[in-house]
């Protein structure tokens, strides 16, 4: 599996982010590295790198919430949820819950903090519609009292801040030990 999601990966090199500057692979990188920099742990560094593995390690008729719909099919959902659950037989429960909620957590902040919404990309407000636009008050509330909102929010922040063409990062194969660990096992 790690073969696989390490080839998938590279392959996103060659693929713009939606309507960003960067490709899908630069996306992950940067995102990891700015967690890395941060001083997040090992599994919510991971959660970075791999949080838009939906976007590009399964077949895109899948995930309804691409810059593309008219390719989804009948069945698809939002690329957080079929990544969550292509990674969550080899990762830890946080890392794919993580994942899997990093759509909502931008919903979350649209939600609660003002001015949020205003910084987005324009590639992530377009997206924002597809994934269900602002919460409900009750989505809040349920969302608000999970322990590992936390986690989820600042790999939200770091996902907004992963955008920057030519940004230096590690290449992919510093990362490879770590996926290796999760997914050779």
């Amino acid at each position: 599996m790690a073969d696989r999601l390490l080839d998938a990966m590279t392959r996103a090199a060659a693929r713009l982010y939606g309507g960003e500057a960067v490709s899908e692979l630069e996306h992950a990188l940067q995102c990891a590295e700015l967690a890395r920099d941060a001083g997040a742990d090992e599994d919510l560094q991971l959660a970075c790198l791999l949080h838009d593995v939906g976007r590009y390690a399964v077949d895109p008729s899948l995930v309804l919430d691409n810059t593309e719909p008219m390719r989804a099919g009948p069945h698809a959902r939002g690329h957080h949820e079929v990544g969550a659950e292509l990674i969550a037989p080899w990762v830890s429960e946080r890392v794919a819950w993580c994942v899997r909620v990093h759509a909502d957590a931008k919903r979350y902040l649209c939600t609660t903090e003002p001015g949020y919404v205003g910084r987005l990309s324009s590639a992530s407000r377009h997206t924002l519609r597809l994934q269900g636009g602002v919460m409900t008050a009750a989505e809040v509330a349920r969302l608000a009292v999970h322990p590992w909102l936390r986690d989820a929010v600042a790999l939200r922040r770091w996902d907004d801040g992963a955008k920057v063409a030519g940004r230096a990062t590690r290449p992919l194969s510093a990362w490879a030990p770590l996926i290796r660990h999760c997914f050779d096992r």
